[in-house]
């Protein structure tokens, strides 16, 4: 703004400026350096001043506006809605806008508009009135406002359509809000709860508890509910009642204090808690019985069959060779069939024996326990120049009989499905995740992928008994052994180049 703009400007708005004294210096000081336009108007709508804060806010200087009419700063339909009031209170003297602020639109010079505040006062200067409004843009204050009432929104649209019930009380245990989901929990409508204690919702004796937490928690700030999620019991409007989760947390509202709780009905969660648990005691009592019938069927199936293998024992030995061929065949079947039940019920005794008859856990050297095995093997590793090496290994806590059984059928099942080249056995341990990861290599014919869970079900076989002998137990039991110590069993491998099988046991 030149300076005889400002001068004109002081003259109108700073009587007696011609005697200038320090206080209408500051007055001139502080109409050229406030954030908000000033601008005066004559009767007839004609600009005399322009601060330069109005030649920021319109971006027009101040020579651009002066002389013209108020108008060119207003988009339509501002025009005429300006000649109107201005008309109205000259004829009238009734204050439509003048004397109150209100929100108006401004035009700026590159032609876009923009929100404002807008005050207007009025003042003589001999025989003519004269207006002069102060104008703020409020563009980022209503793009703030615009953003605030769409989070408002948006928050609205989650709090009515969650699934969780969300309810909002006071201090004092008043309730302020009560969305859809928790008229759906509680079966009363919101008009019902609010403004009523949040009690109505709840069972005795969580009554008292309730007054005695809230008292609490405002006198200590030591919190027992808020913040910290917990499993309560919630009251309908028919009387019932039913469990809930429920998650406390605390809000502030100038000098008063909130709290908002998530409450969620957990009564089909507890239901099928309740179903499972049922389901696995069941499961238990089933397996413990399965496993009692096996081993009694297992241990009195065992008599008579000696008494049949000892009879055809002495059938072979006496009468072979001396009957026709056939006599012979069928002799020889009925030896090998008895051998082969023979196997069967001492396998089916063991796997039963894994869960009745296991010892207490116990520190094991599983270096001692894989020698043990070894020997036990001893023939069956010579017979085929197998090689066995192994890592340092750990001593664990578990049942030592067992893992001798473990590292035996591992080691024998390696040995029997070896390939051309003689078995080569390598056993190795490391930590990870707070278990023991064994792993026993071999270089054998290895397993098709698909196979890889079938052949830990018992009297599962992938190849018949001509080929590759035995019951189809030995790693069922395996599984067994590793599950009854809190880990788990499976394998990597690809046919023709040998498995892995990798087995944990808990690091305690």
């Amino acid at each position: 703004m030149e300076n005889t703009d400002r001068d004109q400007l002081a003259q109108e708005l700073v009587p007696g400026f011609q005697e200038s004294t320090v206080a209408d210096e500051r007055m001139l000081s502080v109409i050229n350096h406030v954030v908000d336009g000033i601008i005066s108007i004559d009767q007839s709508g004609t600009v005399t001043t322009f601060n330069p804060a109005a030649e920021r806010i319109f971006g027009f200087m101040a020579n651009e506006v002066i002389g013209r009419n108020i108008k060119m700063l207003m988009p339509e339909p501002f025009h005429s809605e300006h000649d109107g009031y201005l008309a109205n209170y000259q004829r009238t003297g009734q204050a439509k806008i003048i004397g109150i602020g209100r929100e108006v639109v401004g035009l700026r010079k590159d032609g876009t508009t923009f929100p404002m505040d807008l005050a207007i006062s009025v003042f003589r200067l001999g025989q003519g009135t004269c207006f002069t409004g102060i104008v703020r843009d409020i563009t980022e204050r209503k793009r703030a406002e615009q953003e605030l009432r769409e989070a408002e929104e948006r928050m609205r649209s989650i709090v009515d359509h969650v699934v969780d019930g969300i309810i909002s009380i006071d201090e004092y245990g008043v309730v302020e809000s009560y969305n859809p989901a928790a008229e759906r929990i509680f079966g009363y409508s919101s008009s019902e709860v609010i403004r009523r204690n949040v009690k109505m919702l709840m069972p005795e004796p969580f009554h008292d508890e309730h007054d005695g937490y809230l008292a609490n928690y405002l006198r200590s700030r030591e919190p027992k509910i808020i913040g910290i999620g917990r499993e309560v019991v919630g009251r309908r409007k028919d009387g019932s009642t039913f469990p809930m989760d429920l998650a406390v947390s605390e809000f502030h509202l100038g000098k008063r204090k909130y709290f908002t709780g998530i409450v969620r009905d957990i009564s089909e969660r507890k239901r099928a808690e309740s179903e499972l648990r049922t389901s696995a005691q069941e499961l238990a009592r089933s397996n413990l019985d399965l496993e009692q019938y096996a081993y009694v069927a297992s241990h009195d199936l065992q008599e008579p069959l000696r008494a049949v293998a000892g009879c055809v024992q002495i059938i072979k030995k006496r009468y072979q060779g001396q009957l026709d061929e056939r006599a012979d065949e069928l002799i020889a079947h009925t030896v090998d069939g008895v051998g082969r039940m023979q196997a069967l019920i001492d396998d089916l005794l063991s796997y039963s024996r894994v869960g009745t008859r296991g010892k207490a856990f116990e520190p094991s050297d599983c270096q001692e326990i894989l020698a043990r095995a070894l020997a036990n093997l001893e023939a069956a590793i010579k017979e085929t120049n197998c090689v066995v090496t192994h890592d340092p290994l750990p001593t664990i806590k578990a049942d030592g009989a067992q893992l001798v059984q473990l590292f035996q059928n591992l080691i024998s099942n390696a040995i029997k499905f070896k390939s051309e080249r003689a078995p080569a056995i390598h056993v190795a341990a490391v930590r990870e995740k707070g278990n023991w990861l064994f792993s026993l290599q071999d270089n054998g014919i290895g397993i098709e992928p698909e196979y890889f869970d079938r052949i830990f079900v018992i009297f599962q076989r992938l190849h018949t008994r001509t080929e590759y002998p035995g019951t189809g137990i030995g790693l069922a039991i395996c599984k067994k052994i590793i599950e009854r110590h809190g880990g788990r069993i499976y394998v990597e491998s690809q046919a023709g180049q040998g498995a892995t099988f990798f087995f944990t046991f808990p690091d305690k």
